[in-house]
C-alpha cells in the first residue's frame, strides 16, 4: 500500500482545495457533469493520508469546464480498474522545477480489513 499525506505550509505558489461531488455521480461511469460538484471549492491545508488515484499535469491552470472534463476523466480511468472513490476531489496546485503543476487526487475506498 502506498501512502501519501502533503502538508501546506501556505507558500505564496503552493494551494489545496477540496470539492465535494455528488455522491451518486462520483461513482457513476458515465456522471451527469450538470450536477457533478455540490459546490465550490474549499482551500484545506492537509491532504490525509489515504490511498488516492492522481494525475499530474504542468500547465497554467485547470478551472471550468476543463477542470470537469478532467475529473471525469480521472473518475472513469479510476472506476475502470475497478476502484472505488470517495465523493471528494482535491487540486493541488505547486511550483515544480520552476513551473506550474496541477494535481488533481481523488481518495480510494480501501477495503475493510
Amino acid at each position: 500500500m502506498n501512502f501519501f499525506r502533503v502538508f501546506l505550509n501556505k507558500p505564496i505558489n503552493e494551494k489545496l482545495f477540496c470539492y465535494t461531488l455528488n455522491s451518486k455521480e462520483a461513482m457513476n461511469i458515465e456522471p451527469d457533469t450538470n450536477n457533478y460538484f455540490t459546490g465550490e471549492a474549499e482551500e484545506v491545508t492537509v491532504l490525509e493520508a489515504s490511498e488516492y488515484y492522481v494525475v499530474q499535469f504542468q500547465k497554467n491552470g485547470l478551472e471550468g469546464q476543463e477542470l470537469l472534463d478532467t475529473a471525469v476523466e480521472l473518475q472513469k480511468e479510476a472506476l475502470w480498474n475497478r476502484y472505488k472513490l470517495e465523493n471528494k476531489l482535491y487540486l493541488r496546485k505547486f511550483t515544480g522545477d520552476n513551473s506550474l503543476k496541477i494535481q488533481l487526487w481523488r481518495p480510494i475506498i480501501l477495503p475493510d480489513h
